[in-house]
């Protein structure tokens, strides 16, 4: 399968020497999922962070979770941070 990137966050979407793996997008969704399930509402940083892969990645799987009608994107607050 085949993944268009388009390019909405304005991130250079190439090879980290530290991050040249990829990983599988249909996995980091439903890792997203249960995570989300786990602890419920996080920002992007968090989420980011509890994952071995590039931000590109996690915005293109929230992004694919979201059109579907997965999960819903709001503005956080401050107890979000506070889980951390």
């Amino acid at each position: 399968m085949s993944v268009i990137l388009e390019d909405e966050e304005g991130v250079i979407k190439g090879v980290h020497h530290y991050l040249y793996k990829r990983y599988p997008l249909e996995r980091l969704e439903r890792e997203i999922l249960n995570l989300l399930k786990e602890k419920g509402s996080l920002p992007l940083s968090a989420i980011w962070r509890s994952f071995d892969c590039h931000l590109w990645e996690v915005c293109t799987a929230l992004n694919r979770l979201k059109k579907r009608g997965l999960l819903v994107e709001f503005d956080s607050k401050s107890a979000d941070y506070q889980s951390l």
